[in-house]
């Protein structure tokens, strides 16, 4: 976790062919930079836009291009691994075709020196992973469950793109359950959906971004419903699986949502666009910071929106679980061994603090977990015992 005033010597430099937006994040490692390149890769070829980026390291000079092959090449490797999934667990002929199919126009993108050769043992590895067949299943395990299109969902009416999202989110729900693996792909995948449907939905005259509204609620869960319909209720894996993706999905939002937010700023043009359609009060107060902009202290969309929610009383969240992990992770390592000796007063607290709301975070997940009243009881004990240490340190302080 990078500490307070610590400098961060890794700089992702970006522009964006075709205008003059340029660009830097830095970072305090090299492996955050490598993934916020590709993170900024995969926005780019969502929007069809092309991308320059180059990653520096300001203390010892180094400095290399990356490009949107390795993007690319990332998310092939991330479907060859669902295929060899879907292969082994005997998934729907339909379905393991789709994604081949997804996978191929990814493999078309791939250019430059040396891609015929990469597209070839790409392929190769495509089809090696598509023969980790398991064993034959009978007809009746291998049958596709057929459900109504969700647009034709009784009583409740759609627009096309509505209905769309809800298909999909139905159709990644029901291969996670079928598969049983791989749970936190579909959950992804899942958590997208949603948010691209909450989108829609306001709540005190914005997107309800963090499902605070019954409709939201409502709406995100239809998916979950849909489901659940088509499973035998003696099922119990299936069930399992069902309540299990729900769970990841849960622990996917705030990753997927932290994503979208950064994302306005990584294509200026685009999320310009999307920030005037969906949150015109935050594009006013853009424009208007991007009046006054200067190189270090450059206008944000991303910035515009957090305020905008927060004049709401709204708090977005601004880090994942997995980002709040690696953090916890890097803090108590810094404190056991005394890294952070020279650091203010004011500064350790900090670090403390920002560890501490971590775990909590973290702990989150198990306690939602916990199923008889002594485990409960237990729990909430060892809770009660930190707010009392809390309240003792708040004290100090009046």
């Amino acid at each position: 976790m990078p500490k307070k005033g610590q400098r961060l010597p890794w700089r992702v430099s970006f522009t964006w062919a075709g205008s003059d937006i340029k660009g830097a994040t830095a970072h305090d490692s090299e492996q955050r930079a490598v993934q916020a390149a590709l993170d900024m890769f995969s926005t780019a070829r969502q929007r069809e836009s092309e991308l320059e980026i180059t990653i520096g390291n300001r203390d010892t000079g180094e400095t290399y291009e990356m490009t949107a092959t390795h993007a690319i090449v990332k998310e092939v490797k991330a479907s060859i691994e669902r295929a060899r999934s879907y292969a082994v667990n005997g998934a729907d002929a339909g379905v393991i075709a789709e994604l081949v199919a997804e996978t191929e126009a990814l493999l078309k993108e791939v250019k430059g020196t040396g891609s015929m050769k990469l597209r070839s043992d790409l392929r190769d590895e495509l089809t090696d992973a598509l023969k980790a067949t398991a064993e034959p299943t009978t007809e009746e395990g291998a049958r596709e469950v057929a459900v109504a299109p969700a647009a034709a969902v009784e009583g409740v009416v759609m627009t096309t793109k509505e209905a769309k999202l809800l298909d999909e989110g139905v159709q990644a729900a029901r291969e996670a359950v079928a598969l049983g693996t791989k749970m936190a792909d579909f959950a992804k995948t899942v958590s997208r959906v949603q948010l691209a449907m909450r989108k829609k939905i306001l709540h005190d005259g914005l997107p309800d971004l963090l499902l605070i509204s019954y409709k939201g609620r409502e709406e995100s869960g239809r998916i979950y419903k849909l489901v659940a319909q088509e499973l035998d209720p003696a099922d119990v894996t299936k069930r399992d699986s069902l309540k299990a993706l729900m769970r990841g999905v849960q622990n996917q939002n705030a990753e997927v949502l932290v994503s979208y937010l950064r994302g306005l700023d990584a294509d200026k043009e685009a999320g310009l666009k999307e920030v005037e359609e969906l949150y015109p009060d935050a594009a006013k107060a853009y424009l208007k910071a991007a009046a006054k902009a200067t190189e270090e202290k450059p206008a944000s969309l991303t910035e515009a929106v957090y305020t905008l929610y927060a004049k709401k009383g709204i708090e977005l969240p601004r880090k994942g679980r997995a980002e709040l992990a690696r953090e916890t992770r890097a803090a108590a390592k810094a404190l056991a061994s005394g890294e952070d000796s020279k650091l203010t007063a004011a500064q350790r607290l900090t670090n403390y603090h920002d560890s501490t709301i971590a775990d909590l975070t973290k702990a989150e997940t198990y306690v939602e977990r916990l199923t008889t009243a002594a485990q409960k009881r237990k729990a909430k004990a060892e809770l009660e015992a930190i707010v009392a240490k809390a309240n003792e340190v708040l004290a100090k302080l009046s």
